[in-house]
Order: C-alpha cells, then structure tokens, then sequence
C-alpha cells in the first residue's frame, strides 16, 4: 500500500469536513441552512456519504447517579457517493428542516449539529457546530401564556423517558416556580410538551417532589404531586397568550 494512502486511512493528511452555518439560532420546526465544506487530503478519497446529525444531550438517572448521553435527533444525508480528489474542495449546500420536537436551548441543553464523512477503510473526519434552538411557535404560546400568569422559568433540561412512542429515548422537561404576581398558593410547576401534526399535548405536574421524570410518565401516584394532561389545539393556540392562560389557569390553582 503507498505510504500516503496508509496515512490517510489513519486520519493522517485525510480529507477535512468543516460546516458552516448560515445561522447558529433555529427555530424548532424551521429551517436551518448552511454549507460543508470538504478538503482533500494527500490522496484520493471515496466519500460514501456525508451525514448531518441533530444531536441532544440528555440525563439518565440510576439511584442517586446521573449521567449525560448523547441522542441523535434526526439525521439527513447530504451527499452520494463521490471521489475526491487529492487537495480538492467542495461545497454542499444543505437547508435542512428542524423537526418540531427539537429540544429547545434556553436554561443549558445542549443541542449540535455534527458532520460525519464516511470514508471506506479509514479514520472517518467529523465536525460539531452547537445551536440555538428556540421553541416552537405553539410553545412560545404557552411559555408565554405560563409567564402572563406569574410564574418564572427556571429550568430546562432533557431526562431519559422510554415509553413514549418516539424513536429519541429522552423528553424535554420545562421548570417553573410561581412568582410574586402568581394568584394563587405558592407552587411549582413542570411541563413536559408533546407537539402534534396540529396539537400540542402537555402534561403539566403542580408541586412535584424530589422524584425522577421517570415516575411522572408512568403516572404512579405520589404524595405532593398533582398531574394532569392537556391537549391544546392550533386554533386554541393561534388565539393567543392570553387566551391560552386563561385554559391554564383553573388547571394551575387546582380548580379542575
């Protein structure tokens, strides 16, 4: 085998990927656009595909232990098969569009897009690219309509949760703690949302204590805990913030 061939397979002057995005901020359900950028190496390559990965971080408890892991959200191919050429350069341009259920940013969960070449019979390069995700239109809704009512985001993060009829092995989970325009008894309050094609279904868990997510979706029946589901539909949500609290509120002082 010629030396340089054998280094390249070894990842040793091998082609380089590097992505490049029009935007790093993505609204979940929008679109998210750029290029990648591929460099060859010292030798000619073939590129069996070229792969983006939406990937998200989650939290997997066992006892007391917790442990992050990474999921991929959903993966688009990019490219087909192709040569290239030693020291060439091509740019892909992608628009790729974020699905719905994208873990949002806000309060520290990690979410990226990652490149991988897959090379045949070598050390495959990749690239990582971290992004925003906003929420969906639907959610702003009702993290809005939460907020209107008085209570204060606190946290967000993804947990394992299995049996929830979609392939990532992890929901979102929203924090709240009520503040001082709240009417109502002191609380805290979680929501776990679910988007539909023209829904959205949230569980919404009042005064839960120290307790992992995964009790909350099997629904077992704990002391201080006060759950329920509830599925807003887009004319519901496209009436606003206010009238979205306004569904929310008799659920949140309990007077259902």
């Amino acid at each position: 085998m010629p030396f340089m061939k054998m280094l390249a397979r070894l990842g040793i002057g091998s082609a380089r990927v590097d992505t490049r995005l029009e935007h790093d901020t993505v609204r979940a359900g929008g679109d998210l656009r750029g290029l990648v950028h591929v460099q060859g190496g010292h030798t000619a390559q073939r590129i069996d595909r070229i792969e983006l990965h939406l990937m998200a971080q989650y939290l997997q408890r066992d006892n007391d232990r917790r442990s992050a892991l990474n999921a991929v959200v959903r993966t688009w191919r990019v490219s087909t098969p192709f040569t290239l050429q030693p020291h060439e350069e091509r740019e892909l341009p992608f628009s790729l569009r974020v699905p719905t259920h994208t873990p949002i940013t806000e309060r520290g969960t990690p979410v990226w897009l990652k490149t991988a070449l897959d090379i045949d019979n070598a050390l495959n390069p990749e690239d990582s690219d971290r992004i925003h995700v906003l929420p969906h239109p639907s959610l702003q809704t009702v993290l809005e309509a939460v907020q209107q009512l008085g209570f204060q985001w606190r946290n967000a993060y993804c947990e394992a949760g299995g049996p929830l009829g979609r392939d990532e092995p992890f929901v979102q989970e929203l924090e709240f703690h009520a503040g001082p325009s709240w009417q109502g008894p002191p609380r805290t309050l979680a929501i776990l949302p679910f988007p539909r094609e023209d829904a959205l279904e949230l569980v919404l868990d009042l005064d839960r204590g120290p307790r992992g997510l995964t009790s909350l979706l099997e629904g077992a029946l704990l002391d201080g805990g006060r759950r329920s589901r509830l599925v807003l539909s887009s004319s519901e949500l496209s009436s606003g913030a206010g009238a979205v609290a306004e569904l929310l509120a008799p659920r949140l002082r309990n007077e259902t």
